[in-house]
């Protein structure tokens, strides 16, 4: 039965590679990159002192930082 978990954790993963971080904490998941962008800029818009960040969901290398 646990495998069948890890298969499905592992298959959400490769179908929504990016995640956008705010603050280091992890809070959406997109397809694309320019989506996870765009999404990234409308909260620094929102949040102008944070540290949003755009990451790789498999290894977990930033893909890209906004700054102020």
């Amino acid at each position: 039965m646990t495998l069948v978990l890890k298969r499905a954790r592992s298959y959400r993963a490769r179908t929504r590679p990016y995640e956008l971080r705010i603050n280091g904490s992890r809070r959406r998941a997109f397809e694309e990159v320019r989506d996870a962008v765009s999404s990234a800029r409308i909260a620094k818009q929102e949040c102008p002192f944070a540290l949003i960040t755009v990451a790789d969901r498999v290894t977990g290398i930033l893909v890209a930082e906004l700054v102020p």
